[in-house]
């Protein structure tokens, strides 16, 4: 009897030194809307882009993405990574064609020196010069030149590129041509208005394939987008920019269902499959909901805030 109370009690203490298994993520990043979770469009706060980059650092995530510098976003999301510390890829959104965005573009990118200059080459990633712009690759490619040629020449080292979808990519292999790569698998064209700027975000999502479930999310992207990526842009870092799937809405096409247990299997899925391919960085598609988008699919792409257990998610693989 005392050897077994010995052994129980001995189990006990093991459980409680190696307590639960922890969660392993395998996403490079998460991508995070320069709004708070409001029925408007609403900056965030400095407050709450440092809940913001302890709640990503607490869970694995080594980066967060911002798509444009609108809500002093580029200086805030900086000054919450080096606190939490974690890193940036950032994101210079251009509203049409590259002409129509010029002052914008300048402007940010003189934005981006001095937060460069403030927060030092470590804290970033990259610099992205557009999401899905619609002009033709040549003028995008163009801007991203001139833009990687000017931060060089004034001793900004940043890797520089663009971001599209993975198919505009395949069959326009001149957008391979900057420092990496930055692909969205899937499109589906959202509305986002503010006081300063309209932005379209598109998404990269098995979700918008319409033909995939949640729990094919991670193939899709490793075994449909990636393999064309790399075959089109040989010797390039890809950057998978944004991955992940609603938890409510209506099904979309013939397989894509939205819910909560859709959300965690789509996540689940997507961080096993990005433990298999190590040279692709994938970022998680999106902090917290966004409830001033235009319908429940878009709302609810968001992985924190009590929706999903990510322990758990994150765990299984």
């Amino acid at each position: 009897m005392v050897h077994a109370r010995f052994t129980l009690f001995s189990a006990a203490i093991a459980a409680i030194l190696v307590g639960p298994a922890l969660a392993t993520n395998h996403f490079a990043g998460l991508t995070a809307s320069n709004s708070a979770s409001s029925s408007t469009y609403t900056c965030r706060t400095q407050a709450q882009w440092n809940q913001l980059a302890t709640d990503a650092k607490s869970q694995g995530f080594g980066a967060i993405r911002i798509l444009a510098f609108d809500c002093n976003a580029l200086d805030l999301a900086s000054s919450a990574a080096a606190a939490a510390g974690i890193k940036v890829l950032a994101g210079i959104y251009i509203s049409g064609t590259v002409a129509a965005g010029a002052t914008q573009i300048n402007n940010d990118v003189q934005t981006f020196r001095a937060a460069y200059q403030k927060y030092g080459s470590g804290r970033y990633i990259g610099l992205t010069i557009g999401n899905e712009v619609n002009d033709t690759p040549a003028n995008i490619m163009q801007k991203v030149y001139d833009v990687r040629g000017y931060l060089a020449s004034i001793g900004v080292k940043i890797p520089v590129s663009t971001v599209h979808t993975w198919v505009m990519i395949r069959d326009n292999p001149t957008l391979c041509g900057a420092d990496f790569v930055g692909a969205n698998a899937q499109q589906v064209s959202i509305p986002c208005l503010n006081a300063h700027i309209q932005l379209i975000f598109l998404f990269l999502s098995a979700f918008y394939d319409g033909g995939r479930t949640s729990s094919q999310a991670g193939d899709f992207v490793f075994n449909t987008a990636v393999p064309s990526l790399k075959q089109k842009c040989p010797g390039k870092k890809v950057y998978i920019t944004e991955s992940g799937w609603p938890s409510r809405g209506p099904k979309f096409g013939t397989s894509a269902v939205a819910s909560i247990a859709d959300e965690t299997n789509a996540i689940r899925s997507l961080n096993c499959a990005a433990r298999g391919d190590t040279s692709v960085s994938v970022f998680a598609f999106e902090y917290d909901d966004q409830l001033w988008k235009s319908n429940d699919n878009e709302r609810s792409f968001g992985i924190f805030g009590g929706k999903l257990n990510l322990n758990n998610v994150l765990s299984s693989c």
